[in-house]
C-alpha cells in the first residue's frame, strides 16, 4: 500500500509542482470525474506519478487550469478518451505526447478492450481491486480505500509503457501506434456525436429525406443547447421525443405537452425555438447530411468480400479489425464506392 503522496488542493502548491518538473518528464496520469447532471465531465481528482513521486490534485479546489497545459504535456494513460476530453475542455488544448497503454496493448495482441486491471495482471502479474471504480469522487474527505485505488491507477503505467513500447518496436508497429493516437486526439477535438446519433436513428426509423433533414437539425439544436447549458443531451431532449416531434411536428405549446409528452416548463422556453427548426430543416441540403444508405445487392457482395479480407488480415496480425474500421463505418465506406485501400491504417498494415 502506497502512503507517500502529496495532496494538492491549492493553486500555489500546484504552481510549485510545475517548477519541480522537467519538461521531458513523462507523467503517468489518470482522472476521476462526475458526469451525472452536466454535459461536460466535472473533474474531481487528478492522479499523477512523476518519476517515483505521487500527487493527488483536488480538482474541486483548483482554479488555475492553464498550468496543466505544461504539466500534462507528456502523459501516459490507459483508455484515455475521457481523460483527454477533460484536459481539452479545461484549456482547449491536448498534450503534445500521449502514450495510451490500451491502444498499444491492442496492437500487441491483447485485444481492443483490455482493462487496466487486466493488462497489469497480464504483463506484471499484479492483481488490482476494482471495488471503487464507481465511487463518489466528489465527496471530501476521500476514504483511504479510494485514495489507494486512485494511486493504483497510475502506479504501473510507466512499467506498462516500457514493456509495450518494446513490444511495438519488436513487432515494427510504432508507426501504427502513432497513426492511431493521432486519430484518437483528432476525434476529441472534432467530436461526431450528432452524426453518429443521426445515422443510428435515421436507419432504425427508415426516415425519408425530409424527416432526415429535420432529424439532423433537431440534433444540432440539442447539441448546442446542451453545451451552452452544460446539461446532458437527454436532459434537453430525449431521442424518443425527437422522433415523436419529427412524426407529429407539433405547432402549439399544448401539442408539445399532450402529443409529445414534454414538460410544460421546457415547452414554455423552447417550443418557439423548436418550431422555427421546421423551416430551417427545409433549407438543409440532403447531400450534406451524414451518409449511410442501404447497400445494393452488388454492394452487399463487395462488403462481404472486404469484411472477410479485413478479418483474415487482422487475424494473421493478431489485431482487432475495429482498429482499422468499425462495422458501421465499413458499410459507409462501401456505400461511398471506396474500399480498404482508402484507409491510412490499412495502407500501413499491408505495406
Amino acid at each position: 500500500m502506497i502512503t507517500d503522496y502529496q495532496w494538492i488542493d491549492d493553486n500555489s502548491d500546484l504552481e510549485q509542482l510545475i517548477l519541480s518538473v522537467n519538461k521531458s518528464d513523462a507523467v503517468a496520469f489518470d482522472s476521476e470525474f462526475e458526469r451525472v447532471n452536466t454535459f461536460y465531465p466535472k473533474p474531481a481528482l487528478f492522479q499523477l506519478k512523476i518519476k517515483e513521486q505521487y500527487y493527488l490534485i483536488d480538482m474541486k479546489e483548483i482554479s488555475n487550469h492553464t498550468i496543466f497545459v505544461q504539466l500534462l504535456d507528456n502523459i501516459i494513460l490507459h483508455s484515455g478518451s475521457e481523460d483527454l476530453e477533460i484536459l481539452y475542455n479545461l484549456n482547449s488544448a491536448l498534450p503534445s505526447h500521449v502514450f495510451d497503454t490500451q491502444i498499444a496493448a491492442s496492437l500487441c495482441g491483447y485485444g481492443l478492450h483490455f482493462s487496466y486491471q487486466n493488462i497489469v495482471k497480464e504483463l506484471l502479474g499484479v492483481e488490482l481491486s476494482k471495488a471503487h471504480s464507481r465511487s463518489d469522487w466528489m465527496q471530501r474527505p476521500l476514504s483511504d480505500a479510494q485514495i489507494q485505488y486512485a494511486i493504483d491507477d497510475v502506479v504501473y503505467l510507466s512499467d506498462l509503457e516500457s514493456i509495450l513500447k518494446s513490444k511495438l518496436k519488436e513487432l515494427g508497429r510504432e508507426t501504427w501506434y502513432d497513426l492511431l493516437i493521432k486519430k484518437r486526439l483528432n476525434s476529441i477535438i472534432k467530436g461526431n456525436h450528432v452524426n453518429k446519433t443521426f445515422v443510428k436513428i435515421a436507419k432504425s426509423k427508415r426516415f425519408n429525406d425530409d424527416q432526415k433533414k429535420l432529424l439532423f437539425t433537431l440534433l444540432e439544436w440539442r447539441e448546442k443547447s446542451a453545451i451552452s447549458r452544460d446539461k446532458p443531451r437527454q436532459w434537453i431532449l430525449k431521442n424518443d421525443h425527437i422522433v415523436s416531434i419529427i412524426y407529429n411536428q407539433p405547432q402549439t405549446s399544448q401539442s408539445f405537452i399532450s402529443d409529445i409528452g414534454l414538460y410544460p416548463k421546457f415547452v414554455k422556453y423552447n417550443a418557439e425555438s423548436i418550431t422555427a427548426l421546421y423551416d430551417k430543416a427545409n433549407e438543409q441540403s440532403v447531400a450534406e447530411l451524414p451518409s449511410f444508405g442501404k447497400l445494393s445487392a452488388k454492394q452487399g457482395e463487395k462488403h462481404a468480400k472486404i469484411k472477410a479480407n479485413l478479418i483474415d488480415v487482422c487475424e494473421k496480425l493478431n489485431i482487432p479489425p475495429a482498429l482499422i474500421i468499425n462495422v458501421s463505418d465499413l458499410k459507409s465506406l462501401v456505400a461511398a464506392g471506396k474500399d480498404l485501400s482508402d484507409l491510412d491504417m490499412w495502407q500501413l498494415i499491408t505495406d
